[in-house]
């Protein structure tokens, strides 16, 4: 069954409408701050709330739970409360005030008064950071303290809202030292309860961690279903930002340059993000905290200026709310690194209105896959994601990114029947749950393009009833196996003589042989292997006799089938032409109704409001190996508006004129106007 959703807010909740943050994340030295300094540049940054250090690891308010540390510099604050001081003066502004809280770690004080609530290793050893000590989400200070500091803010202060920091099991320290799964007496009787009976896996077993995710899971969900159950009776309609499971998610975009050893930057982590969530809980409004600064590692280290605002930028486009993260008191340390993130949260705040009804109106779902750290084929199904986000991303086709494990609930919802194109990139087997939804799709008239093994259980069965394929014939091909093998969607007559014309693209990663099923359209062919060495031996290809595409149609729709991870190819030999062989299979499943005329560099992403169209462009010319730079205008660009009325306008806001448009046949061409950092267009319907 599909993840239970809850009802978090009331029906009628103010963080429904769009909303922008600022978070000061401040240290001990910034207890004598200047707080209507920091509102002067909150508010000059375009923010309507305020995210402000409240209690946790170290309260900024003169608190009186003893297990809760003061900051000791609050003495030399003449009123001995910086949160207090924070909340009057920005409710005088008209400003909200969400409170920060840490409770991941707790002093020694405590730690020794109350070693139930700690994180414990396997071999029974607490895990101790810059002095203070890791707390466990099972244990009674998650589950029952925390309770008394939400309830000691509340009845002090008016804040709007929490945000929950560092949320999560402490599998990992700030340092990447792996303390793996937490042993505590609440942890092994918890987990048992959940499985069964089982006993905790240890240092990060591989066989076991998916049964632990899922506990981790399902216990912090709880958690924040029980914070907010806990608030609710107050009626102050109260923002709940938490990474999953409470009124508002949240997402934080930064370089993480920690994770990537010898890996480049995925440049659309947040749009991706982002995506995934806006497309399966729209009802969850969603807070994209961009983070200013390189890493934790290097707080001070300033984050490119563009690369803060990018993130901003990918956040707004698909639907999030922007929120700009600092170390410390605004002006401390340099906020050059902000100054473009300033001009992304001032738009969004003038255009509230688009925001407020601003949805996703892409006709392609691309289909994230699911597993994680542990799973096997992960990275394989990751690069097959990432080819084929990019390719679409690079020809401005737009799309959506649907979550694999929420494709049920997005069905039972009629999310689904928004695209007319689903795309699986070898995500593996999906279940039959997954399976019925998918089918029932393409029977009702959608389209379904699987590459790799989708769909394909690990015996070779077809999980589906639209696939072409009946099943598997031997086991998939992978390595040298697929070395020297070729890919056409071309007829090639002279194949027999080696002469081949039109596009013949590698093959590379995994591929399979199918039994398809009687009816199955087949549409080029697979260019069977032959030597690739030496040189003058390296010939003698001849055509398998299995086909590049695969398409069979089931009720009112069509199923499709590249055997082959055509976006692991695209990914890893950046190959025009590969990309462009699987677009020439997309298009005509795709039913597009807003292309581009514009550089791969350009990332269009499709929504509507009340009043039609609405196509974000950002420019990404400055993407970086780590970060992104400063990016190049682009001028001469194009959109074009399909089977169009011929009543549209278009206006560039950011331009903030309206644009010249042309009629060519049943589409309406709009000429762009320059684009530097990012351009939006509204295209209305008169």
């Amino acid at each position: 069954m599909p993840p239970k959703r809850t009802a978090a807010r009331a029906p009628h909740s103010r963080w429904q409408e769009p909303f922008t943050v600022f978070q000061t994340n401040l240290q001990e030295i910034d207890a004598t701050m200047d707080v209507e300094a920091a509102l002067d540049v909150i508010e000059s940054h375009g923010a309507d709330s305020w995210l402000v250090n409240a209690g946790g690891i170290e309260a900024f308010y003169p608190t009186d739970l003893p297990f809760q540390a003061r900051n000791p510099l609050l003495a030399d604050r003449p009123s001995g409360d910086l949160l207090g001081d924070a909340v009057t003066a920005a409710k005088q502004r008209g400003l909200r005030v969400l409170a920060r809280l840490d409770l991941s770690k707790v002093a020694a004080r405590a730690a020794a008064e109350h070693p139930d609530w700690l994180f414990v290793s396997a071999a029974g050893e607490p895990q101790i950071y810059n002095a203070l000590y890791s707390t466990c989400p099972s244990g009674a200070y998650y589950q029952e303290r925390a309770l008394e500091i939400l309830d000691e803010i509340l009845d002090r202060y008016p804040v709007d809202g929490f945000f929950f920091n560092w949320f999560n099991f402490s599998v990992r320290d700030y340092s990447e030292v792996v303390h793996g799964v937490c042993h505590c007496a609440s942890c092994v009787k918890r987990f048992a309860e959940f499985s069964g009976g089982r006993d905790l896996p240890g240092k990060v077993d591989p066989a076991a961690l998916g049964l632990w995710q899922r506990y981790q899971d399902a216990t912090l969900a709880e958690l924040a279903r029980k914070y907010t159950d806990h608030v609710a009776p107050r009626d102050r309609d109260l923002a709940l930002i938490l990474p999953r499971g409470g009124g508002l998610a949240y997402h934080e975009g930064n370089n993480a340059f920690r994770h990537m050893p010898g890996r480049e930057l995925w440049p659309h982590a947040v749009a991706e993000a982002v995506s995934a969530h806006v497309s399966a809980r729209p009802e969850t409004p969603l807070v994209l905290n961009a983070a200013a600064h390189v890493d934790s590692t290097y707080r001070m280290g300033a984050e490119q200026p563009e690369h803060v605002a990018q993130y901003l930028l990918q956040a707004i486009a698909r639907g999030g709310n922007p929120s700009t993260y600092i170390l410390g008191a605004p002006g401390r340390l340099p906020m050059t690194n902000v100054s473009m993130a300033r001009d992304v949260t001032r738009f969004h705040r003038e255009q509230r209105g688009l925001y407020a009804t601003l949805r996703p109106a892409a006709t392609i779902g691309l289909v994230r896959p699911g597993g994680g750290r542990g799973h096997a084929g992960h990275m394989e199904a990751l690069e097959e994601f990432r080819g084929v986000y990019s390719a679409l991303q690079q020809k401005q086709f737009a799309f959506d990114v649907l979550p694999l494990g929420e494709l049920a609930g997005m069905a039972a919802a009629g999310a689904l029947d928004r695209y007319r194109l689903v795309v699986l990139p070898n995500v593996g087997s999906v279940g039959p749950e997954t399976a019925d939804v998918l089918d029932e799709f393409v029977a009702r008239g959608g389209n379904l393009l699987t590459t790799g093994n989708s769909m394909v259980t690990p015996g070779g069965g077809a999980e589906s009833a639209a696939l072409p394929a009946l099943r598997r014939i031997g086991d998939e091909l992978s390595g040298k196996e697929v070395w020297s093998t070729y890919a056409t969607l071309d007829d090639q007559p002279d194949i027999d003589a080696g002469r081949f014309t039109g596009s013949v693209v590698p093959v590379y990663g995994t591929n399979a042989r199918y039994v398809w099923r009687p009816g199955t359209a087949k549409t080029g062919s697979i260019i069977a292997q032959a030597p690739w060495g030496p040189p003058e031996l390296s010939y003698g290809h001849t055509s398998s006799g299995y086909p590049a595409v695969a398409t069979a149609g089931y009720g009112a729709g069509t199923s499709s089938m590249i055997t082959w991870t055509i976006g692991r190819t695209y990914h890893e030999f950046a190959k025009t032409e590969i990309r462009d062989h699987l677009l020439r299979v997309i298009e005509p499943l795709a039913g597009l109704r807003v292309t581009a005329e514009l550089p791969e560099q350009v990332e269009m992403i499709l929504g509507r409001d009340d009043e039609g169209h609405v196509v974000h462009l950002l420019n990404q010319t400055g993407a970086r190996r780590r970060s992104f730079g400063p990016h190049v205008p682009i001028t001469g660009g194009r959109l074009v508006v399909h089977d169009a009325t011929g009543d549209e306008r278009a206006t560039a806001l950011v331009a903030g004129r309206e644009l010249a448009t042309r009629r060519d046949g049943d589409a309406l061409v709009i000429d762009l106007p320059a684009v530097d950092l990012f351009e939006v267009v509204r295209i209305r319907t008169a």
